[in-house]
């Protein structure tokens, strides 16, 4: 039996954004139709972490794309995210998403070279209050 969805989805794995990450998903029609990916940073590993943390996180898109004949990554970066704040001493707001813009576009380079063929989206997060109470998701 082939169990086929549309997207896989990288994201960081802030408890503060898991519920409006959820309803992004499910505003957007991926809920229950996407694998999952939590690590802190999103794809900050995939850009600066070392060779294996890299090949860990391609194995993950191969594995979605293999088996599930998943077509799209998405990456999901936020702001206020705690492991950009733990590598990086930004002076606003505006220098980290610069940042984190940077990475994401770094990251849809990396994985176009290995998947060719695969569709990379791009979202951002606004952490509207410290909680994740609220937050606003932009496609890039």
């Amino acid at each position: 039996m082939s169990h086929q969805c549309k997207a896989i989805l990288i994201h960081c794995m802030d408890f503060r954004l898991i519920e409006q990450t959820r309803n992004w998903m499910k505003e957007n029609g991926y809920l229950g139709d996407c694998d999952v990916v939590s690590l802190a940073g999103a794809s900050k590993e995939l850009v600066d972490g070392g060779h294996q943390t890299r090949e860990l996180i391609l194995k993950q898109i191969n594995t979605a794309c293999s088996l599930h004949s998943a077509s799209e990554v998405i990456l999901l970066h936020h702001s206020d995210c705690g492991a950009y704040k733990a590598s990086y001493n930004f002076e606003n707001v505006d220098e980290e998403t610069a940042k984190q813009t940077e990475d994401m576009d770094r990251a849809e380079e990396i994985i176009k070279e290995r998947f060719k063929d695969i569709k990379v989206k791009k979202v951002w997060a606004k952490m509207l209050d410290e909680h994740g109470e609220k937050v606003g998701f932009e496609i890039l």
